[in-house]
């Protein structure tokens, strides 16, 4: 019986765990995502504007 509960025990941690793990990863997604974007388009803006600055003669 007590072993049963052990494993009740550490499975409904691991059940928590999880849901913790879960929702941080959709809140980092969430936050993060759009600042990357902004960022990788800025990059490719700054890109962009020195190819086209670049002459060749």
């Amino acid at each position: 019986m007590l072993r049963q509960k052990r494993a009740q025990s550490t499975l409904e941690y691991i059940i928590i765990f999880t849901a913790v793990v879960g929702a941080i990863l959709l809140a980092a997604n969430t936050i993060i995502k759009p600042k990357v974007n902004s960022m990788l388009e800025h990059v490719a803006g700054e890109a962009e504007n020195a190819v086209n600055h670049v002459s060749f003669q």
